[in-house]
């Protein structure tokens, strides 16, 4: 499966949870595309992800309110906490306002598993939270 595969099947499972959400598309420099889900807000209409398909892995950057989402809730994805480069893994940003998430294409994650999507669903909660504030 490619990246590009991966962001797809992803896509589809946003539109099937959050058929709210739109999508931007732009192209990076590097000539990869990048989309980026976002709920039209009157008072601040900031993108909730970033997804960049790259050559070896899917890139999900996720943004939420600071400190509404805990270690402790990425722990409970079964995603392993780091990215070292060449596997699959997640991350908490330094300021606690955001998620990394890279699955590499040899070494696949269940993006339609329970604890994924639980995990999906608070973070669009914070999202909310953060776009209303």
């Amino acid at each position: 499966m490619t990246s590009e595969e991966i962001r797809d099947k992803f896509i589809s499972l946003l539109k099937e949870n959050f058929p709210e959400l739109k999508y931007k598309v732009s192209k990076l420099k590097s000539g990869n595309t990048r989309i980026s889900p976002y709920l039209p807000n009157s008072k601040r209409c900031k993108r909730w992800m970033q997804l960049d398909s790259n050559p070896e892995y899917f890139s999900i950057a996720m943004d939420h309110k600071v400190r509404e989402i805990s270690l402790e809730d990425l722990h409970k994805t079964n995603i392993p906490y780091g990215l070292n480069g060449d596997r699959t893994g997640i991350i908490m940003k330094e300021n606690y306002d955001a998620v990394n998430i890279s699955i590499f294409i040899h070494d696949l994650y269940d993006i339609h598993d329970k604890a994924f999507l639980d995990f999906l669903n608070r973070h669009y909660k914070s999202y909310i939270n953060l776009i209303n504030s």
